[in-house]
């Protein structure tokens, strides 16, 4: 069974090289949208569905590698028979999905005589596998009387998973019905987006800082997981296009999400109290959980809301996706799988926040730039060369993680 080191560090690895070519193609993405693509490198949109599905392949592992590292801790147990193997087929087509989306995105693909939707097939396999995770982790926690709070978060954010899944698996049914209706076409797109992003990997990634915690001392006081996921779910309906959403839908929404912010506020402080115990990385990442607070407050004034829909959508996914989840799991994979701390990783530490950072802001400014005395285009070649930095320290940090078979003795 896979319950050595070796096996999670190499999987932390991968998991960084994941990252590694995602960073790379959004880098790439970003000087095209400066300077222009090259001709024959690809269209824009269909590097863009690269980018974003590489992304999540990169947290996915990320968040699975952990996940399993810690959980026999909680049961007792050994991991169930296929943990391995469901690993290996993540990080497989979680890195296809690079290749199959470039050249044509979610369009067809002509292979000899053939025509191919390499892109939507590659989304569906990888898919699979996370409900292959799914049926193994239940199958790793069924009929435990006692669940400690990480244990709950990852339960429920499974529950999101789930549901988010069901999202991206309704496309081909929708194009199987030749259904085109707006309104069921973007609800199904931000039931997976969102859920995904605000939901999976929000408690998921709760769940994972709070076992690292909980190896030193417990995490006392935390919100109840059910509360909270269970509000997350109508908010995925704030993702939608304001002219497609009743207003009745954008209150009930507006109202949960609320409260989703006052319980994450809660968990924040939690995690402040005990901010000593935390890697830096961590601590940087949970800045961005007070922008998804404050945008909370904010879009109750629905003016804001359907301001803010449009033009902060892209900033928006980089604070929950780059600032906040990729910072947080880099730093817990480094702190439980990285070598011992040197200049090295010092250098990886603050050439990731430097980069993040400043690309952050300039992704905040570009939704003001008609107020501001830069371009739009200064702006965006502002965040093309912070992503530099961050691939740059993306691939300082393999270094950390290697050779694998031989972890430092303080982590092993």
């Amino acid at each position: 069974m896979p319950d050595n080191a070796a096996f999670f560090r190499k999987h932390a690895f991968f998991a960084l090289l994941i990252l590694a070519f995602a960073g790379s193609v959004g880098s790439f993405l970003r000087f095209g949208l400066v300077y222009g693509i090259p001709p024959g490198w690809g269209r824009l949109h269909n590097i863009v569905h690269a980018h974003s599905h590489t992304m999540f392949g990169w947290t996915i592992l990320a968040l699975m590698t952990l996940i399993w590292q810690r959980l026999t801790a909680y049961t007792g147990r050994p991991l169930p028979r296929g943990v391995r193997w469901q690993m290996v087929a993540t990080l497989i087509f979680s890195l296809l999905q690079l290749a199959a989306f470039w050249p044509n995105g979610y369009g067809v693909t002509r292979i000899g005589s053939a025509e191919m939707p390499l892109g939507a097939i590659s989304a569906g396999l990888a898919g699979l596998t996370w409900f292959w995770f799914m049926a193994l982790y239940w199958r790793a926690t069924r009929g435990m009387a006692q669940q400690p709070p990480a244990l709950r978060l990852w339960n429920w954010a499974i529950v999101l998973l789930f549901i988010a899944s069901m999202g991206a698996m309704s496309e081909p049914v929708l194009l199987a019905l030749s259904i085109e209706n707006d309104f069921i076409k973007h609800l199904f797109l931000h039931l997976f987006l969102d859920l995904f992003t605000t939901g999976w990997l929000m408690l998921a990634t709760f769940g994972v800082i709070v076992a690292y915690l909980e190896n030193r001392a417990p995490v006392l006081n935390l919100p109840s997981a059910k509360r909270l996921a269970l509000f997350i779910l109508p908010t995925f309906l704030l993702g939608m296009s304001p002219d497609l959403l009743p207003s009745w839908l954008f209150w009930v929404a507006s109202a949960a999400n609320l409260v989703v912010a006052g319980l994450v506020a809660i968990y924040l402080y939690r995690f402040y109290l005990r901010r000593d115990d935390l890697p830096l990385l961590v601590k940087f990442g949970l800045l961005g959980l007070l922008v998804q607070i404050g945008s909370a407050l904010l879009m109750i004034i629905p003016g804001v809301w359907a301001w803010g829909a449009g033009t902060l959508r892209i900033f928006y996914l980089h604070d929950m996706l780059l600032l906040w989840t990729s910072s947080a799991l880099l730093g817990l994979l480094i702190a439980r799988f990285g070598n011992r701390k040197s200049a090295w990783q010092s250098w990886t530490t603050w050439l990731w926040m430097g980069g993040v950072g400043v690309m952050w802001l300039a992704l905040l400014l570009g939704g003001f730039v008609r107020w501001l005395p830069l371009s739009g285009r200064s702006l965006l070649a502002i965040a093309a060369w912070a992503s530099v930095f961050i691939v740059l320290a993306v691939f300082m940090a393999l270094r950390l993680f290697t050779p694998f078979d031989k972890l430092p003795r303080n982590k092993a």
